[in-house]
């Protein structure tokens, strides 16, 4: 079996970071006009109050993966260290998240909420996928799947955050029909 040049975990959290870099630049070019006069504060809460329950659970089952992938291999430690990197990353992600929606200290903090909840889910993808490459073997079909969900989903994410401003005025459209 052939080796790769670069880890997979060295790969994947340069992903990650990538995508965090990318997607705030993309809040700060492109949609900071929009951040800076359309929601308001009233609204905000309104907008945002489901997304807080969505990323709390997403937390719950990245502590809960944890927790299993430790209480099962914990003999294992250091086999399975890229696993619990990218669980860990995807349980701090996506508390940042819920807090930047508690918290709002200025409205940018919203779009930090949605770059952060669609890093935890990056993360928790890339953390499968270090499994499955560890577990399994590169060439076997799950993980190929897993490369493919993984690339695909921090590509909808980076287009998401780019046309964040669209993506929240039609959501906000439909609330009002509701």
């Amino acid at each position: 079996m052939k080796t790769l040049p670069i880890s997979i975990e060295v790969a994947l959290l340069f992903l990650v970071a990538i995508y965090i870099a990318l997607a705030i630049i993309f809040g700060l070019v492109r949609g900071w006009n929009y951040l800076k006069g359309i929601p308001s504060e009233e609204r905000e809460k309104e907008y945002h109050w489901h997304n807080e329950r969505i990323v709390l659970t997403l937390a719950g089952f990245s502590l809960t993966a944890l927790s299993l992938f430790l209480s099962i291999q914990l003999k294992e430690l250091p086999q399975i260290s890229s696993i619990l990197i990218f669980f860990s990353i995807a349980f701090s992600t996506l508390v940042l998240s819920s807090l930047s929606l508690r918290l709002r200290v200025r409205r940018f903090s919203i779009y930090l909420a949605d770059v952060f909840m669609n890093a935890g889910l990056l993360s928790i993808g890339c953390g499968f996928l270090a499994f499955f490459a560890e577990a399994v073997s590169w060439y076997d079909g799950s993980t190929i799947i897993f490369v493919i969900l993984v690339i695909a989903l921090f590509l909808a994410s980076l287009i998401n955050q780019f046309y964040f401003d669209r993506y929240t005025k039609y959501w906000r459209e439909g609330e009002k029909k509701k």
